[in-house]
């Protein structure tokens, strides 16, 4: 399917064990609209990368709003619970 909006997001995480992390977190998200939008996560060294794909640049930005609401919880629960690399 083509969509006539698209954004990816570049977000810079410390190391790239973290920035897998949250891409396997945010991955298993289902898309509850898929006939309006498509996004795909991945990492590259040490940040991830969301690409949207989406039918307008509202329902890209309300995506991109849930995924940093996601990244806000995961980066919490990686600086509370995740050990640092020695």
């Amino acid at each position: 399917m083509s969509f006539d909006h698209s954004l990816t997001l570049d977000i810079p995480f410390q190391t790239s064990r973290q920035a897998s992390i949250a891409c396997n977190t945010l991955s298993p998200d289902p898309i509850l609209k898929a006939n309006e939008l498509t996004v795909e996560y991945s990492t590259k060294e040490s940040h991830l990368l969301v690409k949207f794909d989406g039918a307008s640049d509202r329902v890209i930005r309300v995506a991109i709003s849930n995924v940093i609401d996601n990244l806000k919880t995961i980066i919490e629960c990686m600086d509370e619970f995740d050990e640092p690399e020695k």
